[in-house]
């Protein structure tokens, strides 16, 4: 794939609707795009989303838009509201719950997730 500068808006996003999981994920930065190094991803959590404990082999860049959650880690839990960004390191483990939603945060994956 040729590289070249993309502008893109929420009109180029692959809408993913996971309403089991209380999770739309608009998908707007993606490998199709030709990054393979970063996704960038706008989700919107609904409350009581509980994702009790996770480990994922990328780093992570969450962006709180809206809501309010529970962050576990290293045995503490931290409550994190709009504006605070949270980096979450390749190989660290994490629990992640909505405690007032919607929750939308602007997530980045390193390297692309998708």
């Amino acid at each position: 794939m040729t590289k070249k500068i993309r502008v893109l808006t929420m009109d180029d996003a692959e809408i993913v609707d996971m309403p089991e999981e209380r999770i739309i994920s608009r998908r707007l930065v993606r490998k199709d795009h030709g990054s393979e190094t970063a996704s960038l991803n706008v989700s919107t959590l609904g409350e009581g989303f509980d994702d009790p404990e996770v480990c994922y082999d990328y780093d992570e860049i969450i962006y709180m838009l809206s809501g309010e959650v529970e962050l576990k880690f290293d045995g503490e839990v931290q409550i994190i509201g709009p504006g605070a960004a949270i980096f979450i390191p390749k190989g660290c483990t994490y629990g992640y719950r909505v405690t007032k939603g919607p929750n939308e945060v602007i997530a980045v994956f390193a390297p692309a997730k998708f």
